[in-house]
């Protein structure tokens, strides 16, 4: 049986101490308490960069103009009753301060402590991505 197949926008959004934010999954989600990346499910008729931006706006409450996002990678991850496609992106501006609308924790990390989180299993490339980059710069 073919699995289903989700497709997701995520975001690394930056601050100016490098620091980088996350969300931890509601007890009320599939994999909580799991720390993630901002995001959520992209919709139909809707391609990853509208789906990011609203979903920036409406968990977050802040805006980010589509010039801003910075696409990094995609990756795909199989979990045991469905499978993931996630469009990453980067992005160091927005417009207003990240509160929870949903109420779930948010926390600014340094890149470097990013694996002392429990990370969703999907997200493990992503930080990889973030941290081959941030690497990439020291040596520049």
């Amino acid at each position: 049986m073919k699995k289903k197949i989700i497709y997701v926008s995520a975001i690394a959004l930056i601050d100016w101490e490098q620091k980088v934010l996350l969300s931890l999954r509601s007890k009320s989600k599939p994999l909580s308490n799991y720390w993630e990346f901002p995001g959520g499910k992209i919709k139909q008729n809707e391609n990853p960069d509208e789906a990011i931006i609203r979903e920036l706006n409406e968990e977050l409450n802040i805006v980010v103009q589509k010039n801003f996002l910075r696409p990094l990678t995609f990756t795909l991850y199989d979990y045991k009753n469905f499978e993931v496609v996630i469009f990453f992106y980067l992005s160091r501006n927005w417009s207003g301060t990240p509160l929870s609308n949903e109420k779930q924790k948010i926390l600014w990390v340094k890149l470097d402590q990013i694996k002392n989180y429990k990370m969703l299993p999907a997200n493990q490339k992503l930080i990889l991505t973030l941290l081959d980059m941030k690497n990439n710069k020291k040596k520049k």
